[in-house]
């Protein structure tokens, strides 16, 4: 009830934000204003994810007193089979982007949402679900840093996909002891994620700086 709740507030708020946009105004200067128009409070981010034909997963984020901690919100829409589903969960931090992509190949999709904090508190925060035939979901834990990885790590992460692994990258940052100043080294740490029976597995693979040296 409460998700259906959040859905029909979703929906009111869009058939506003259309009314609120479809004055008498020339048709050039609407259209500039819905491409430059934000998600009106609470809400801070939206994206619809394609799975397949008939199938979208729309990502949903909102929070009111604070720019770092909200929640979030998966709609799960399966319009061939008309099944409507949705998960819920707290935010910490602004999500950067959302995908999906099926890692372990059991034909089940994941969706990720990575999100990050800001300034010397840009840690990365993930948030992974898999998503089965029947809509069910299940939320898959992603791993904490060890402590070796976590050693110089001040956030600052990026992301991307190599050979259908998930790739990260941070700088690594040292403090001297005497001075307690901080420098950040020329290389990166290199971390490479693995899937598999919705476990992650993760190495951490040396850059070509640090095979160099």
């Amino acid at each position: 009830m409460r998700n259906l709740n959040f859905l029909t507030t979703v929906l009111i708020t869009a058939c506003l934000f259309e009314s609120c946009t479809s004055s008498d105004k020339p048709d050039e200067i609407k259209e500039q204003k819905i491409a430059e128009a934000v998600i009106a409070a609470p809400f801070r981010f939206h994206k619809a994810v394609e799975v397949k034909p008939g199938l979208t997963l729309d990502v949903v984020s909102w929070g009111r007193g604070s720019e770092t901690v909200g929640a979030y919100l998966i709609l799960r829409s399966d319009s061939t089979n008309l099944k409507y589903r949705s998960v819920s969960g707290e935010l910490d931090g602004k999500i950067v982007d959302v995908w999906n992509m099926d890692m372990d190949s059991d034909g089940n999709p994941e969706l990720y949402i990575q999100a990050q904090g800001e300034g010397e508190g840009s840690h990365l925060n993930m948030y992974v679900y898999e998503f089965s035939e029947n809509g069910s979901s299940q939320r898959i834990t992603f791993p904490n840093l060890g402590n070796a990885s976590k050693r110089g790590y001040q956030g600052g992460d990026s992301l991307y996909i190599k050979d259908d692994k998930l790739i990260r990258e941070f700088p690594v940052v040292n403090t001297d002891e005497k001075s307690g100043s901080k420098t950040v080294e020329a290389s990166k740490k290199i971390l490479e994620y693995g899937l598999r029976n919705n476990s992650f597995t993760v190495e951490e693979v040396e850059s070509e700086k640090n095979r160099e040296n």
